[in-house]
């Protein structure tokens, strides 16, 4: 087998740069604030859902076409005529897809919110983490089985990223350099969140709930607003995700997309943006390698199932980081303020 090495690259720091969300938002909720998030393929899937809708829906309105239903015996003809209007329509394009993003944010968020701020004013955090687990499987079979939305098992195509007009390698790149501008804003605010007073509320939560709330702060909405901001990156990711492999399916959010995304923050260090990037770039390349060493094994009459060789690996990961080294490979870093920092050059200087 010949391995396009530029192709494989691309396909590569694009994960990469999708993942790296997944990993932001959930090192924002879990790795700052505390809060387990076992539910992270709900909301990425909501970002996807909210993509095939538009794009089976709204698309055609902007283009000014007649809507044609994406399922059943006029498939065919929805298929084509997204595809006419992505390929001869760019501006229209970017302005559906950039409402998808808009529009998945914004449900993402408020049900984040939502689930959160109900659960945590009765129940612990863990308690929520398996609200939202169970919740993204509920949503999943429910989406799978109701054909209005992604056309039940058969899922959505043809929802080609923006810059697909342009064809070929030229496409991939322009998507990719998108893919990694959005990864870096989601980056650079969370950084800046961190270091923020209400990243040190977020952690003073996460440290000790009691002591913040004799201090009178609202643990229970403080933490709902955490995951109403990781809800809205995880969905923006779900987007980037659906548009990359220009296909929506059910089958794509299932519990392992959670897994994979906890393997990123735990082996990159929880607390730390950086860390999760690293994560994310250490996943992308193992998931990349597992499925080229699939194909050959396969290709060489070998009748074991290779593909789930990754999720034995991952699960070994996690494990080992969890024993070993739980801070992970870049630790948390102790951010000061700025008024610290006076205060221990003058104690120095004395």
């Amino acid at each position: 087998m010949n391995i396009d090495y530029v192709a494989t690259t691309i396909a590569v720091l694009t994960f990469f740069g999708i993942w790296s969300l997944m990993a932001i938002s959930l090192n924002i909720e879990y790795g700052v604030a505390g809060i387990p998030n076992f539910g992270k393929a709900l909301f990425v899937s909501i970002g996807a859902y909210t993509t095939g809708v538009t794009y089976t829906r709204l698309l055609p309105i902007l283009a000014g076409r007649d809507f044609i239903h994406p399922c059943g015996s006029t498939l065919a003809d929805a298929i084509q005529l997204r595809s006419d209007i992505i390929r001869t329509m760019p501006v229209v394009a970017f302005v559906n897809f950039g409402i998808t993003l808009v529009i998945a944010a914004v449900i993402s968020g408020i049900i984040g919110f939502a689930f959160s701020y109900l659960v945590l004013r009765l129940k612990e955090e863990w308690f929520l983490a398996l609200v939202l687990l169970v919740g993204g499987e509920i949503v999943r079979i429910f989406v799978r089985g109701y054909q209005p939305l992604i056309c039940a098992n058969n899922g959505i195509s043809a929802v080609s990223q923006p810059f697909a007009f342009m064809g070929g390698r030229s496409a991939s790149i322009a998507f990719l350099m998108l893919v990694l501008l959005i990864a870096f804003i989601a980056y650079v605010y969370s950084e800046r969140l961190i270091r923020s007073p209400y990243g040190r509320l977020l952690k003073a939560i996460r440290e000790n709930e009691d002591i913040a709330r004799t201090l009178g702060k609202d643990v229970a909405k403080t933490k709902a607003q955490v995951m109403f901001i990781g809800s809205m990156i995880a969905a923006i990711s779900g987007v980037l995700f659906a548009v990359n492999l220009g296909f929506v399916n059910t089958n794509d959010y299932v519990v392992t997309l959670t897994l994979d995304v906890w393997v990123m923050v735990v082996l990159g260090g929880l607390g730390n943006p950086k860390g999760a990037l690293l994560g994310a770039f250490v996943i992308a390349v193992l998931d990349r390698l597992t499925a080229i060493a699939a194909i050959q094994m396969n290709m060489a009459g070998f009748n074991l199932e290779f593909n789930f060789v990754r999720f034995i690996l991952f699960a070994v990961i996690l494990l080992l980081m969890m024993r070993y080294r739980p801070q992970g490979i870049l630790p948390e870093p102790n951010y000061t303020t700025e008024a610290h920092d006076n205060l221990t050059a003058r104690t120095t200087g004395d």
